[in-house]
């Protein structure tokens, strides 16, 4: 689309005379490709890296890159293999969100290990180990420091100091410098640990870290408190909900994942290069999101939404989720599409609502970024608040799927049970809202099943009223008919016409002509 093309003297847009083939023709400026990183010791800690692998003994290790530094993938690559004496795999384009690892990628080449490189969700993984290296986001230590003693006045508040993985270098000098200013001040860690333990990431219960804190975020003996795979040590008696934060590195999902999480508390946002100071809080984008509560209960089918194959319990959490929705008398779909967009959801126009079930920086798509995801798309906490009468709703966002499995914080006991019908008014549609089922009602089926019929030689299943069988059936164009023979081979293979439809290139003389 011309709107969002981006401005440049190089780039020229298309008019209505023009025929297109400069466009087709046109090739990246340096100002537009992202230019390779001379230092690649300092930003991808490539002896690290090198260590690492020798120390574990793998063979067979994928480098998985975002595609800002993808760029780079092939000099890192070519560094790391020369240490070891055997190739490494550069991963391709990831199969979902760049801050997740990759296990499938990984798994296409029989891959032992994983080096992911960039920005980081720290969602744990499930199979492969993992060495996180978070490259480095330039961080001008002063003028941050001068910028948020300017922005916030009040010396004595309380305020926990946040960052994204690309600044974890020099997150410890930034927090000794404003700790001059602010003595209140808490810094946050990564919690990095467990995150390098293959056996500590297949088991979600009964973790704890050093200070004995549960990772799910619950409380302890000791004062720390876990949230986003950070962990921040509170002074005793305090809590959370009396904090600010500040948030340092650019804006994207991290912070916006954080803002929803404690939308009552002020983040502080500041740029680790120019210092600029955005205040902002996630209390609007909370509110807002309330009405897709509406949209779960008016919805009859529920598309489960498959983000992610690799973060740690996704299988179990797609179970809870049919459990639910079974229960409530509404039927489920589960769909792996990858990346999800508007064309791949326009393809299943019967489902009325997805639940996306992916990291928690993934699963929440902003309004302002895709306003079409974000009207299809609900979490699965938003799910369980729309229909479960045990999980209410608050202003305290949860994104991470993991909380709702036992041992979590938002966990529900009684998920699965039955529920009795309630009939409700929608306040979008005005239209009865049915949730639950009558005590003589059998629950409904989430596929395609029943007794096998034949017809027209073909053994088919029985389709139950409303389910995807009916609504395949009374589609106009069903797919290609495989009883309808394939057309006759060619035989000769004939060169076609070379150009654009605007001006092919034996059209030119013609054109001049006229």
């Amino acid at each position: 689309m011309a709107s969002n093309v981006p401005k440049s003297p190089n780039l020229t847009m298309v008019s209505i005379r023009n025929s297109g083939s400069d466009v087709i023709e046109r090739t990246l400026g340096k100002e537009i490709a992202k230019e390779s990183t001379q230092n690649l010791e300092e930003v991808y800690e490539v002896s690290r890296c090198v260590k690492w692998i020798q120390d574990r003994g793998y063979r067979k290790v994928g480098l998985q890159f975002p595609d800002e530094l993808i760029v780079d993938a092939p000099a890192v690559a070519r560094a790391i293999s020369t240490a070891l004496g055997f190739s490494v795999y550069i991963l391709g384009d990831t199969t979902y969100g760049s801050c997740c690892v990759d296990e499938v990628a990984a798994e296409h080449v029989g891959a032992d290990s994983i080096l992911h490189f960039g920005r980081s969700c720290l969602s744990p993984s499930r199979r492969l180990p993992v060495l996180y290296i978070f490259t480095r986001l330039t961080v001008n230590v002063p003028l941050v420091s001068e910028s948020l003693q300017a922005a916030i006045q009040e010396t004595d508040a309380r305020l926990v100091l946040v960052y994204d993985t690309r600044c974890h270098h020099a997150a410890e000098e930034v927090a000794r410098a404003l700790q001059e200013k602010f003595p209140m001040l808490v810094p946050s860690v990564l919690l990095l640990d467990r995150l390098y333990s293959p056996s500590s990431l297949c088991s979600y219960e009964n973790h704890t870290n050093t200070n004995g804190t549960d990772i799910n975020g619950k409380e302890e003996e000791s004062s720390d408190f876990v949230f986003c795979s950070r962990s921040v040590c509170l002074p005793a008696g305090e809590e959370i909900k009396n904090y600010h934060f500040i948030y340092l590195g650019p804006s994207g999902p991290t912070v916006t994942c954080m803002c929803m999480k404690f939308s009552e508390s002020t983040f502080y946002c500041v740029d680790p290069g120019s210092g600029e100071v955005t205040v902002t809080s996630g209390l609007r984008s909370v509110m807002s999101r309330s009405s897709k509560l509406e949209l779960v209960k008016d919805a009859e089918i529920i598309g489960i939404l498959v983000g992610t194959l690799g973060v740690a319990d996704y299988r179990e959490v797609i179970s809870r989720l049919k459990a639910i929705i079974r229960a409530v008398g509404k039927r489920s779909y589960t769909f792996v599409v990858g990346k999800p967009n508007e064309p791949k959801l326009a393809n299943i126009a019967e489902v009325d609502v997805f639940v996306y079930v992916a990291c928690p920086e993934t699963s929440i798509v902003e309004r302002s970024v895709d306003p079409v995801l974000y009207k299809k798309l609900v979490t699965p906490w938003e799910l369980e608040v729309a229909l479960l009468s045990q999980q209410e709703w608050n202003l305290h966002f949860e994104a991470d799927f993991r909380q709702l499995l036992p041992g979590g914080s938002r966990h529900v006991a009684e998920a699965g049970e039955k529920r009795e019908e309630e009939v409700n008014v929608s306040l979008i549609t005005n239209k009865a809202q049915r949730l639950g089922m009558r005590e003589e009602e059998d629950p409904v089926l989430d596929s395609i099943t029943g007794a096998v019929q034949v017809r027209d030689d073909l053994t088919l299943a029985s389709l139950h009223i409303g389910g995807g069988g009916q609504a395949l059936k009374g589609r106009t164009w069903q797919g290609l008919d495989p009883s309808v023979p394939p057309p006759a081979i060619m035989g000769t293979v004939v060169e076609g016409r070379k150009g654009i439809a605007a001006s092919y290139q034996d059209e030119a003389a013609t054109d001049s002509q006229e």
